[in-house]
């Protein structure tokens, strides 16, 4: 006696599994059994943000126009004691957000975003310092020499760090704006 293999075999048993399904199907009504109560809690609502969460997103906000402040001027004198000054603001980031600490759980995606903005702003210090490294007081280098190029490229470097790390710090008050919205 040969055994069936191969595709004929699987149509074969397809066949009978259908035929045995339709058949012990017919004639039977069922009703659909009633919809249960669920046990299980729908969407739950958000709490309302705590006095101390509005607070830590406040003092966020101001930490950012206080590091932005000194780049907002419409005209800038860049004295060595202004390269360093510009670092200086920049720098205090990282040390003011430790001062106010870390957030709530509920705001932790926007504390990420924040330290991610003050670790740009910490390179755009360190590109100030190395540009007021390079420069004398009045803030001039000689034409042509390393020292004005690496002026010139630590500058730029500075001044889209600090760019950068404002948008990141923007970004991270948009995110704290939501969950804020989300839980009013």
């Amino acid at each position: 006696m040969s055994a069936i293999s191969g595709p004929r075999a699987f149509r074969f048993a397809a066949a009978v599994i259908l035929a045995v399904l339709a058949s012990g199907c017919a004639g039977h009504t069922t009703t659909s059994p009633s919809p249960a109560p669920s046990t299980a809690a729908g969407t739950p609502t958000p709490t309302p943000m705590t006095t101390a969460e509005l607070a830590w997103i406040t003092a966020v906000s101001k930490l950012h126009k206080k590091i932005d402040k000194p780049f907002r001027a419409s005209s800038i004198n860049m004295t060595r004691a202004t390269m360093t000054g510009l670092g200086n603001s920049l720098r205090a980031c990282s040390r003011e957000l430790q001062k106010i600490g870390p957030p709530s759980d509920r705001l932790q995606p926007v504390y990420v975003q924040v330290q991610k903005a003050c670790r740009t702003y910490n390179k755009g210090a360190r590109c100030f310092a190395k540009a007021a490294s390079v420069s004398d007081a009045s803030g001039a280098t000689i034409a042509g020499t390393p020292q004005a190029r690496t002026q010139r490229r630590s500058l730029s470097c500075g001044f889209a760090a600090q760019g950068n790390g404002s948008n990141q710090f923007g970004q991270a008050e948009g995110k704290a704006a939501a969950i804020k919205a989300q839980t009013s």
